[in-house]
């Protein structure tokens, strides 16, 4: 058997610069994760030690502490479809390699598609939850100030 390794690179290319894309994305959405537990975490202690019910500082940390459970839970959703995305995308790339060598495996160009597309759709799925988690932050900066009424808007 002989393998082209021109013919599989040309097949693995266009497959292989959407993974790689993907996987950056990534990176990006386990950035703004990782930030935003460590902002989480950060006022669940604050809260914790700052017990009295009647300071409006209170108040306002714990209304932040709702808003940022709700970013950290969109940002591991939108994590999640990520690297549900990314593996998609390699399997696309595994799927391009293997007709290109073994043609006789051309009914393989169905899953290739499919994986393709449904990580590109997941991709999309993943981004939306940016999308959330970006008016979250409209609303964390708005309740930041919430018990400063000079600074409020």
């Amino acid at each position: 058997m002989q393998i082209d390794l021109l013919a599989i690179l040309n097949a693995v290319g266009p497959s292989a610069t959407l993974s790689f894309a993907s996987w950056w994305f990534l990176s990006f959405l386990q950035g703004r994760y990782a930030s935003s537990y460590d902002r989480y975490r950060a006022l669940i202690d604050e809260f914790r030690q700052n017990r009295d019910a009647t300071d409006p500082h209170h108040e306002s940390t714990g209304a932040q502490v709702r808003l940022y459970r709700k970013r950290v839970e969109q940002m591991r959703l939108a994590t999640t479809g990520g690297i549900i995305a990314s593996m998609l995308l390699v399997v696309t790339t595994l799927t391009g390699a293997l007709v290109a060598m073994i043609p006789q495996l051309s009914s393989l160009r169905y899953l290739g598609a499919a994986t393709m597309v449904l990580g590109l759709v997941t991709l999309l799925v993943a981004a939306s939850f940016v999308i959330r988690e970006n008016t979250l932050i409209r609303h964390a900066m708005d309740s930041e100030i919430s018990d400063l009424p000079e600074l409020d808007r």
